[in-house]
């Protein structure tokens, strides 16, 4: 046969293939509404069994991956559908956003100030804390109406911090903003770069100036942040030592920058979280975060996107993360990871809502994060 008669043949199969696929569409709308009169749950696992165990006996066995996994997403996309018909829509209680709010940050000096001043502008009563779990736990307990914490890096990748104290403590995120970072090295007035033998500074800022460091071979010693590096640094009587922070950090604390724009990658940014212990959803929110975890089986991740897929939603980020010590109690194995997913939606939207729904009832760890608005 000529390459037109096989592509004819294949576009006769198609056609009937759409056909067919809007019949069983049909059908699995049926299926629904049977199973909401008899107050069944969509996902029926011994009938998927069946049918994949027929499907695999009824081809050779070269096709017989290739036909579980079409079958297995047919399945999955009349599942979705059946949920849209099946889950109740039920709004999620947003609270109002408060009016000169107390916010709580890590550090006077520290590049998260500059972060809340892009958030909240002069409009805030900032308190300080000495780390990031000070922070969630105000924030959890009402001392103060925001958070605001550094999560990722351009360089250096997430703030492990962060992600870890996220899944320990109650919260939603309201905003997010990128910040440039641009270091300097700063020690005390008159000190010459060759007297340096010690740098101090935040993890992520060593880990942002790291080829700056091997040039200089300088020993560095890390600290909860830019800011209390700064702080060390001027209060120490030894000269051999400096801190990485910003220009504006040095001057706070009475420094002088004895070398500046030290990143490894000039064009730098860290991305920060504005967080709130009640939901709250700015009137620009575009993106919706949520962490889950999925079971150890093939194709499990691909099945979960599916349903994205499904309602037409673009995920922007996904990224997954060791279990920490605090969640051991869901472990499977050693493996066993949370996945972060962050999609452009609004929860006002019902199949958001409904997809939501459906993954926190379905999966065995599930968290929504926020419907926020990201501030450029």
């Amino acid at each position: 046969m000529e390459l037109k008669e096989l592509r004819d043949e294949i576009d006769r199969i198609d056609d009937e293939l759409a056909a067919l696929f809007e019949k069983r569409a049909a059908i699995a709308c049926d299926v629904a509404e049977y199973k909401r009169q008899h107050n069944m749950a969509v996902f029926q696992s011994g009938r998927e069994e069946e049918v994949l165990r027929k499907t695999c006996a009824a081809v050779s066995p070269d096709l017989k991956d290739a036909a579980k996994l079409f079958f297995t997403t047919l399945m999955d996309i009349s599942k979705c559908r059946q949920q849209q018909v099946l889950t109740e829509v039920i709004p999620f209680d947003v609270s109002e956003e408060k009016e000169m709010p107390t916010v709580g940050a890590v550090t006077k000096g520290s590049y998260t100030a500059d972060a809340c001043e892009k958030f909240f502008g002069n409009n805030c009563k900032i308190s300080y804390f000495q780390d990031f779990a000070a922070v969630f736990r105000a924030v959890e307990n009402g001392e103060i109406d925001y958070g605001v914490l550094p999560i990722e890096n351009s360089t250096a990748g997430d703030v492990g911090a962060t992600y870890d104290l996220m899944l320990r403590h109650e919260f939603y995120i309201c905003r997010s903003t990128k910040i440039r970072i641009n270091h300097v090295l700063a020690a005390k007035k008159g000190t010459d770069i060759s007297d340096i033998n010690v740098v101090m500074s935040h993890e992520m800022a060593l880990k942002q100036c790291s080829k700056f460091l091997e040039e200089q071979k300088f020993a560095f010693s890390e600290t909860s942040s830019t800011a209390k590096a700064a702080e060390y640094v001027a209060a120490s009587s030894d000269n051999s030592v400096a801190a990485i922070c910003s220009a504006s950090c040095a001057r706070l604390f009475g420094l002088e920058p004895i070398a500046e724009d030290i990143t490894d990658i000039k064009d730098n940014f860290t991305r920060f979280l504005m967080i709130s212990k009640k939901l709250q959803v700015p009137e620009k929110a575009s993106v919706v975060s949520l962490c889950l975890t999925v079971p150890h089986t093939p194709g499990s991740l691909y099945r979960i996107l599916t349903r994205f897929a499904y309602c037409g939603l673009n995920l922007c980020r996904i990224e997954s993360k060791p279990m920490p010590d605090s969640l051991a109690y869901l472990k499977d194995d050693a493996f066993d990871f949370i996945f972060y997913l962050d999609f452009i939606g609004s929860i006002k939207d019902e199949n958001v809502i409904k997809l939501l729904t459906g993954l926190e009832r379905e999966t065995k760890f599930y968290r929504f994060l926020g419907n926020y608005e990201e501030i450029e």
